[in-house]
């Protein structure tokens, strides 16, 4: 990064925790043991859906910032308001910053970029935590990286693109099957499901580092999930599993069985 160009001050929000499910660990020992019996797993990709798509700047652009990646909801956008919010769900206290590589077309819509070498550093943040950056982006491509130490050498960049013809990229959200968790921006989605017992939930890591999926009783573990990669357990008992990431303990889930009415 080029230190001398100047720096937009921006006024930052900052979020407290969110990632935490409330409360202490259910204990449902009768349900959720170390017995691995019962417990299958699978390595078959799911069959896609087809979920309809809007704008992800609505609701603000998701991004998570883990150890070593930074992962966008959407690599391009469209041009104007747009809030960033930003997720920690590593280990360490990373940091937020936006600069400008290459201006576009700055007609209409959107006001940064240009000759101002428009850039926006954020605060830093920890484990858990969230920053929410309210920007207004013109046609460009800009990097996303964290200025905490090395992070951003260790892979801790990104680039985003904004232009007018952007794809609607975010998938809506009750398109999503029930029996499926998406690992995406350090965090589970989504993070709590209900389901029937003998129903199999998979997981995939759509995020650049990799993740596991670890039940807090032992009673299924997915070892290191590599970005693309799978993992299904079946669940024959009523009770509530809980979960989270060895890599990343922020990371926390929970699957409800029930059993058929």
């Amino acid at each position: 990064m080029n230190m001398d160009r100047p720096i937009l001050v921006m006024a930052l929000t900052l979020a407290g925790a969110a990632c935490s499910l409330a409360g202490g660990q259910t204990r449902q020992a009768a349900q959720d043991t170390s017995d691995p019996a019962g417990v299958t797993t699978s390595t078959e990709p799911p069959t896609p859906s087809a979920p309809r798509r809007a704008d992800p700047r609505r609701g603000g652009l998701e991004l998570g910032f883990g150890e070593f990646a930074i992962t966008l909801e959407a690599e391009e956008i469209r041009p104007g308001p747009v809030t960033f919010v930003i997720r920690n769900g590593g280990a360490l206290v990373h940091g937020f910053e936006i600069e400008i590589e290459e201006a576009g077309d700055h007609s209409g819509s959107g006001h940064s970029g240009g000759g101002d070498r428009f850039k926006v550093e954020g605060p830093a943040f920890g484990p858990g935590e969230s920053v929410n950056i309210p920007l207004d982006l013109g046609p460009g491509v800009y990097e996303v990286e964290c200025f905490v130490a090395d992070h951003d050498d260790l892979g801790m960049r990104a680039t985003l693109v904004v232009r007018r013809d952007a794809p609607l990229v975010r998938a809506d959200p009750k398109a999503t099957a029930t029996d499926r968790v998406e690992i995406g921006d350090f965090a589970f989605s989504p993070s709590s499901i209900l389901i029937e017992s003998g129903s199999v939930v998979t997981w995939r890591n759509e995020d650049p580092a990799p993740h596991t999926v670890t039940a807090r009783a032992g009673s299924f573990d997915s070892g290191t999930l590599d970005p693309g990669s799978d993992f299904a357990t079946a669940f024959d008992r009523a009770g509530t599993f809980e979960y989270f990431c060895q890599i990343h303990p922020t990371m926390q889930g929970a699957v409800r069985v029930v059993d058929p009415t």
